[in-house]
């Protein structure tokens, strides 16, 4: 009875949400981030990124925040729009901005978050049906998707049968509503109902395993091949989540046949869509986010068999952040072993190292700290002749007058600004014969 009741609201709520959407056009604005300062920094970004009819877009949260879809699936033409923390709130805020220009293809996936906010699942039906009437109304050619909710590790036994629930309505709803479902949840879990461990080490991430399960139930839909595969036998590295699942996920890509761009670092890469900046090249991002540079020297087997010739390095920040006592003569010993384990494992590759960028007065790591910077980019400087690589001072070009992290280039005092990427970007392109979308700021 209760299924019936809910699904009978369901049915008038969607005649009355497209009603209801063909009148209004401005997007109502989520009442919860989980991190603000990350959605943003995300949204601006994804905002001055094209979007053309060819194209094959994901928009979600977590997972598909962090799948790299265009290389999972060896196309450009597939992009990622997930943020990270996002609920059916956040989607339909921005469902617009990626429907006007009217793609092939949306696969949508939101659910986890609503879940663990507290929101009933009739209301994240709702937001579904109102998402999806956005996209009939801005793009009525798109063919529309939605992935199950799969439940994740941090929530309670309830959640987890709420998800279950929150599945059966999707399904059910698929038609009246007008989307395909695919059943992920059937996919990435065990018989418990909770994530399978063999697909994620802690329960919130996906390792290349669970990303290569994930790529496999959708190929079909995608209308392309995923070619990315884990590795057998694969030892979860030693370090943090998200490093750990990360390298997971470059190691379950195929090596690079054609010459390739590594972009490595910390998050400052990681954030970064590199492929969208710069489509006409391969370019790869290898960035992890909270990356120390040991942790680098830790994963340089991972790139020395991808044919680079060229790689962009920028390290160090979160060196100085995670130990404020740290001695800079100490991270300088550290960065010299890398540059020179990187130089003796692609020793065609030509290597550019960028300069550590500042920090902004609003992240409660500055004082201080700019200090230490500035000492490292010297060092960094004066090195390059010594160990043969190129320096590249992206710190000045981010800066004001004070030598500061400019505040029209950060969301939050240490990541960059939408702005501040094409800033960057527009520089690794002169006299490197890269090409760059041009950024459309007003």
């Amino acid at each position: 009875m209760r299924k019936n009741l809910f699904l009978l609201t369901l049915a008038t709520f969607v005649a009355v949400a497209f009603t209801t959407s063909c009148k209004e056009e401005t997007a109502v604005e989520p009442s919860w981030y989980t991190n603000q300062p990350y959605f943003l920094e995300k949204h601006t970004l994804y905002a001055e990124l094209p979007v053309d009819t060819s194209n094959i877009v994901l928009v979600g949260d977590d997972f598909i925040d962090r799948g790299m879809w265009s290389d999972f699936f060896g196309s450009n033409k597939v992009l990622g729009r997930g943020i990270t923390y996002d609920g059916t709130e956040h989607l339909r805020y921005r469902i617009g901005g990626i429907t006007k220009a009217k793609p092939k293809k949306l696969f949508l996936s939101a659910g986890a978050r609503d879940i663990m906010h507290g929101d009933d699942n009739t209301i994240i039906l709702e937001r579904v049906a109102e998402i999806c009437n956005i996209v009939k109304k801005s793009s009525p050619e798109s063919e529309i998707y939605y992935i199950g909710v799969t439940p994740l590790g941090e929530m309670t036994v309830e959640q987890v049968a709420q998800t279950a629930e929150l599945n059966t309505f999707l399904a059910e709803s698929a038609d009246e509503i007008g989307y395909t479902f695919i059943d992920m949840a059937s996919v990435l879990t065990d018989e418990s109902g909770a994530i399978n461990p063999a697909y994620s080490w802690n329960g919130m991430l996906l390792n290349g395993a669970g990303y290569e399960a994930y790529a496999k139930a959708i190929e079909s839909f995608v209308g392309l091949t995923a070619l990315n595969k884990a590795q057998e036998g694969e030892v979860k590295a030693e370090r943090f989540d998200h490093y750990n699942h990360r390298l997971s996920i470059f190691r379950s890509l195929p090596n690079s046949e054609e010459f390739s761009v590594i972009m490595l670092g910390n998050s400052l890469i990681n954030n970064a869509p590199w492929n969208e900046l710069f489509p006409f090249i391969n370019i790869l991002n290898r960035g992890i986010s909270g990356d120390v540079v040991e942790g680098i020297i830790d994963r340089i087997d991972e790139i020395a068999d991808e044919n680079a010739s060229k790689i962009f390095l920028m390290t160090s920040t979160n060196d100085l952040l995670n130990d404020q006592e740290l001695p800079i003569s100490e991270l300088w010993a550290k960065y010299e072993s890398l540059i020179i384990k990187l130089k003796e494992a692609m020793p065609k590759a030509i290597l550019y190292v960028q300069s550590t960028l500042p920090l902004n007065p609003k992240t409660n790591f500055y004082e201080g700290n700019n200090e230490r910077i500035f000492e490292l980019n010297k060092l960094l400087d004066a090195a390059q002749d010594r160990y043969g690589y190129i320096y590249l001072d992206i710190a000045s070009l981010l800066s004001d007058a004070n030598g500061d992290l400019a505040d029209e280039y950060t969301t939050d005092g240490i990541h960059l600004s939408a702005t501040g990427y094409f800033v960057w970007a527009k520089k690794l392109a002169e006299g490197h014969r890269i090409l760059i979308l041009e950024p459309t700021f007003e």
